[in-house]
């Protein structure tokens, strides 16, 4: 059986921000070329926002709190990934694949992701997108004709954003100004928040040209006709509100998938990043390992709004190892369902959120709006919370206890419940013994 390739650009801290998506100010020419030949998801959500739970979920197609890599893996944090769990690399470099990480991969340990190259340090570091581009030539020119999946991980627009002490060669930085940056509605319009979002709008565009370097290296190595390519994030933008958080805001980004020979389509399925290791297996023809709780988005790429797809999950319990805040959603069309395990405690913010200008201005200014959600229903959260976001789209109006809705919030609770269940979510058991009935 002949065998596919894979080329999967992920983002750090990008939500869906590009001209393709609708945004009216931000410069992303080589995404918006890309969008006319992909299948462009409009409803794709990480299953957690955070980072390196997030990858392990990526990589494994299991949900983090399967997987154990339940926060971040670096330094004092020190979560892994389970030594049983199968992964991409593993899986495709035991069929013979050239297997490939460039750049941020944030996961352990090894023996779960092995890699025949591993080519994580990019001169300049991974925001250097031409240092990028010249790992990826590298690896197309040494595997010649062997299958392979790169993984290219990029640090922007992770914080940091724009960095503009740091020119990387090859690449003219494109510069936003504050007044024109729209504020995201869960966001207090201030001069701090639009000076940090100017940046991170810089930040994108530095990442655009990465991706479109490393997509002409797929082209000028001769790859491009048998490669699938995949561009998407780990989870949303680094603003209080959204990032580490269950709020859309945190979960819905980018996802763009394109096939040699496929059209544009633009799909309303809703799907999540459990959907992608199945998809790679399947574009690979190679067996998915057994008990992926998910399944590969092939078959309805070609489709605007395939049946079947009309509700998915998330699952988060942490960000860094002192960012506890465990939440089970399931996400429909209309509506939302919020269980938080132990709403008695604070929302904690990640340390780069923390200490950002945007959140220092909501604290010493005492800001009480963010946008249209109110500071303290962001840091005091109910247990339990529907939210219709059709008409509540920042989910700033909790419709737990509207007898109209009963019947909603029943049947989204009981499968939040069987999804923990069948998933083998560890905090099932306390919520036993709490008194859940699950």
């Amino acid at each position: 059986m002949s065998h596919k390739n894979v080329l999967l650009l992920i983002a750090d801290d990008w939500s869906p921000l590009a001209g393709c998506y609708g945004s009216p100010v931000i410069q992303t020419p080589h995404v918006d070329a890309l969008s006319t030949r992909a299948t462009r998801l409009t409803n794709a959500f990480c299953t957690t926002p955070s980072c390196a739970a997030s990858r392990a979920n990526i990589l494994t197609g299991h949900y983090s709190h399967t997987h154990g890599q339940y926060g971040h893996s670096h330094g004092i944090h020190n979560f892994h990934t389970g030594l049983h769990l199968p992964s991409i690399p593993k899986t495709l470099s035991d069929e013979g694949f050239a297997t490939g990480i460039i750049g941020k991969m944030h996961v352990q340990p090894e023996a779960v992701y092995p890699w025949t190259h591993d080519m994580q340090e990019v001169d300049g570091g991974s925001r250097n997108v031409k240092g990028m581009a010249d790992r990826a030539r590298a690896f197309f020119d040494d595997v010649e004709d062997r299958p392979f999946y790169l993984h290219m991980g990029f640090s922007d627009p992770h914080r940091d954003f724009g960095n503009q002490h740091a020119p990387y060669p090859d690449y003219e930085e494109v510069i936003y100004d504050p007044a024109d940056i729209p504020v995201p509605d869960f966001l207090p319009d201030h001069p701090d928040v639009r000076r940090e979002l100017a940046e991170y709008y810089q930040s994108i565009s530095r990442l655009d040209a990465g991706y479109g370097m490393a997509i002409k290296a797929l082209e000028d190595g001769g790859r491009a006709d048998d490669t699938m390519i995949v561009v998407m994030s780990d989870h949303g933008m680094p603003f209080p509100g959204a990032k580490g958080s269950s709020f859309d805001s945190g979960h819905h980004c980018p996802l763009l998938i394109a096939r040699p020979g496929a059209d544009e389509v633009e799909s309303d399925a809703l799907v999540n990043w459990s959907n992608i290791a199945p998809t790679v297996y399947d574009w690979c023809s190679v067996e998915s390992p057994e008990g992926l709780p998910e399944r590969s988005l092939l078959p309805v790429l070609d489709q605007a709004s395939p049946e079947g797809w009309d509700e998915t999950f998330f699952s988060h319990t942490f960000h860094e190892v002192v960012n506890y805040y465990p939440y089970r959603v399931l996400r429909g069309r209309k509506y939302k369902y919020v269980r938080n395990l132990y709403p008695e405690l604070t929302t904690p913010l990640p340390s780069d959120l923390w200490t950002s200008p945007s959140w220092q201005a909501v604290r010493n200014d005492g800001i009480e709006m963010m946008g249209d959600r109110p500071t303290k229903a962001f840091l005091h959260q109910d247990g339990e919370a529907l939210f219709d976001v059709e008409t509540d789209p920042v989910e700033a109006h909790n419709l737990i206890d509207d007898p109209n809705l009963r019947d909603v919030t029943e049947e989204m609770r009981q499968k939040v419940r069987s999804f923990r269940v069948e998933t083998e979510d560890p905090w099932v058991l306390p919520s036993r013994h709490a008194g859940e009935a699950i």
